[in-house]
């Protein structure tokens, strides 16, 4: 039985509400019907340089993934971004979670420059958009943890299984397709260190659909 390893993160500075949590878990269900024969472990990463590393290897370690996948949020974006490329690079203008603020920091100091994603992005792409779901490839994950992440994911494993990084935009409740779902008080901004797109737009997908293209990319790399 093949087993996938699906994170998600918390809240961040300028993100009070995380939709990668809420989305992981309905791509979960999902795929409990979709296919039965996969197990999915899911697992919340803290939004913090350091840590991160830390629960990610100890997750692939407990785990053993056949597939692994990491999901963030973009805020500013419009689409599922599915992200190709992971830089060597810890560099943003806010701090992580964990009060560190990382400038021009390399990753791995004896690791590459970058890291291809070894999920089947353009199959993943060219399926989905074909049916018209909001996708696109993407060659920036930012500076943040999310690229944090998804370098330390592609160094840990070296290509042995299908890995990779998908963005989610902000979401909106499927019952409230014009309600932010955040807290009150706390004001959503985008950040281009984290991948957002700072065009003062907000836009947001419905939390199903969502879901529903996780659980569609989890297939099509499971066929590919």
């Amino acid at each position: 039985m093949a087993t996938l390893l699906l994170t998600y993160f918390g809240a961040f500075e300028g993100v009070p509400y995380n939709p990668t949590r809420v989305v992981a878990r309905r791509a979960a269900d999902l795929l409990a019907v979709s296919a039965p024969d996969l197990t999915v472990h899911l697992k919340e990463l803290p939004v913090e340089f350091a840590g991160s590393s830390r629960v990610l290897s100890e997750a692939l370690d407990a785990y053993e993934p056949d597939i692994a996948i990491s999901l963030g949020v973009a805020a500013g974006r419009e689409k599922v971004s599915l992200e190709r490329v992971a830089i060597n690079l810890d560099a943003a203008r806010i701090a992580d979670n964990a009060g560190a603020q990382l400038t021009d920091t390399p990753i791995h100091l004896d690791g590459p420059d970058a890291y291809f994603s070894a999920l089947p992005t353009r199959t993943i792409y060219e399926e989905l958009n074909r049916t018209g779901l909001p996708v696109e490839l993407s060659y920036t994950a930012g500076t943040f943890v999310c690229n944090h992440v998804f370098y330390e994911l592609m160094h840990a494993n070296q290509g042995s299984i299908p890995a990779g990084f998908i963005h989610i935009p902000l979401s909106h409740p499927n019952h409230a397709p014009e309600t932010l779902k955040q807290d009150a008080g706390k004001p959503i901004r985008a950040h281009a260190d984290t991948g957002g797109v700072e065009s003062g737009e907000l836009p947001t997908l419905a939390e199903g659909q969502l879901a529903a293209i996780i659980e569609q990319s989890v297939l099509i790399t499971e066929r590919a």
